[in-house]
């Protein structure tokens, strides 16, 4: 689609924010690490969270002691992978989360472009699953990244592809620490999911449960005054 006359942006993470696909990936984790003689506990799961696949399993395995070969961790994260695909196979648009599909709807019916900044590498396949691919412009591949999430290499890379300047963007995050990050480079920071506290704590303007409660209108209302004045 050409350039919104608007020139702005919403740029959405993926799981947590539009799929409830973030069980499924601490599931495949969690297999994957039991294959390898790996125990770990819900606080490393959660450490992989809204993070590269490098960097998961990086702090999985802190997490729980364990060292392993270069070659090893390349096999855990390919058996991750396959895992992660099987379990996203039966995926369908009942698996969007509240109000997601509305919202990227709103989106486009007020001209703005719209990006997602994922971590995943198969966010195009999930998006595909959900029925949302003809609602987004343009979905960063990870691969592509100097500084995987929850660095807002991301989010300034899909600005950069959707042509519209960091200030003029909306960030849409459940992750506190990429949240954070967003917001230091200039997005305007709007927190999604139930770590509404610590997400307010990371800078968002504004927080939310789900994007069913999320006013599209008037974030974009307050995001005008944000480009104008992004300090």
């Amino acid at each position: 689609m050409p350039l919104s006359r608007a020139g702005q942006a919403a740029i959405f993470d993926l799981d947590g924010v539009l799929a409830s696909t973030s069980a499924l990936h601490l599931i495949s984790w969690r297999q994957a690490a039991n294959a390898f003689g790996i125990e770990p506990d819900e606080a490393a799961l959660a450490a992989t969270r809204s993070v590269g696949r490098a960097l998961a399993l990086q702090r999985l395995l802190h997490s729980a002691g364990v060292q392993l070969t270069e070659a090893h961790k390349q096999a855990l994260m390919q058996l991750k992978n396959r895992r992660y695909l099987e379990l996203i196979e039966a995926l369908s648009p009942a698996d969007a989360l509240p109000g997601a599909r509305a919202a990227l709807e709103r989106c486009r019916a007020l001209g703005l472009r719209i990006g997602v900044a994922s971590a995943s590498l198969n966010a195009p396949l999930v998006l595909t699953r959900l029925q949302f691919s003809a609602l987004i412009d343009w979905v960063v591949d990870p691969r592509t990244l100097q500084r995987p999430k929850p660095d807002a290499q991301a989010y300034l890379a899909a600005c950069a592809a959707l042509a519209i300047p960091p200030a003029r963007a909306i960030g849409l995050e459940d992750s506190p620490e990429a949240a954070a990050n967003l917001v230091r480079a200039g997005l305007y920071g709007i927190g999604v999911g139930a770590k509404s506290a610590q997400l307010a704590g990371a800078g968002c303007s504004e927080c939310i449960d789900t994007l069913a409660h999320w006013c599209v209108d008037a974030s974009v209302a307050r995001l005008r005054a944000h480009a104008l004045n992004p300090d």
